[in-house]
């Protein structure tokens, strides 16, 4: 029971590092929409504008996706862990 309790411990902490950096990247993908609207009310070529804004959807896309694939893996792992521990 208590190395169960040590797998669960485990993926809380990987879980909360995990929460930490993807509010780290959607916080460098925020101020980069900033930096996006603050080229469109100043007039920018609608190209560049675009660009910017299709790297912030690109940024904020990737950032979800791996976040998904990790909490994921991560619970795929520690119900492996707990299944290899409780027929052991």
């Amino acid at each position: 029971m208590w190395a169960t309790l040590k797998f669960v411990a485990r993926f809380a902490l990987q879980m909360m590092v995990a929460g930490v950096l993807f509010a780290v990247v959607a916080g460098v993908a925020y101020f980069l929409s900033l930096g996006t609207e603050w080229l469109h009310q100043h007039g920018f070529p609608d190209h560049l504008y675009l660009a910017a804004w299709g790297v912030t959807e690109l940024l904020y896309g990737l950032d979800v996706l791996c976040f998904v694939v990790f909490v994921v893996a991560e619970a795929v792992k520690l119900i492996r862990e707990i299944v290899q521990d409780v027929w052991h």
